[in-house]
């Protein structure tokens, strides 16, 4: 095992930065020299962004997990296991944030959405339906109605 000082690491960062951030793929960013809480040894060279994201969820894993009979890195590939099944049934809840993020969107991107929607069969009535909305409202009730559609066939 070795040692690296602090004045070593900026050369260490340099040569050791990776043209992708290996955790977040990006390829503009702040590079930082992660290391182990635990063994105090170096990882590797990760984004900010990524660095901070690691520490996260190693401390929530540590201070709530504690029960858990897997490690850390099993409880990780379980996690993008399950985020990759296949989904159920729309949620109510999730509808309603879906939503909620519709009526944030301009006019401009709802009216495509919706456009998009008619175009995929999920809309009960045609792009005079659409036309028809004169406001946020009218046009979220749609998206909800094509939601729920798309959702049941």
């Amino acid at each position: 095992m070795s040692y690296i000082t602090q004045t070593q690491i900026p050369n260490y960062r340099r040569i050791n930065t990776p043209d992708v951030c290996p955790i977040l793929n990006i390829k503009e960013y702040s590079a930082v020299l992660d290391h182990d809480h635990k063994s105090g040894q170096v990882r590797g060279v990760v984004s900010d962004e990524a660095n901070v994201l690691i520490g996260k969820i190693e401390n929530f894993f540590r201070s709530r997990c504690a029960k858990s009979e897997v490690d850390l890195p099993n409880c990780l590939r379980n996690i993008a296991a399950y985020l990759e099944q296949e989904q159920g049934p729309l949620h109510p809840v999730g509808l309603r944030q879906l939503t909620k993020r519709f009526k944030k969107k301009k006019k401009e991107t709802q009216i495509q959405i919706l456009k998009e929607m008619n175009a995929d069969g999920h809309l009960v009535q045609h792009y005079e339906a659409i036309a028809k909305c004169i406001n946020k409202e009218q046009r979220a009730k749609l998206y909800r109605e094509a939601l729920k559609k798309a959702h049941n066939a």
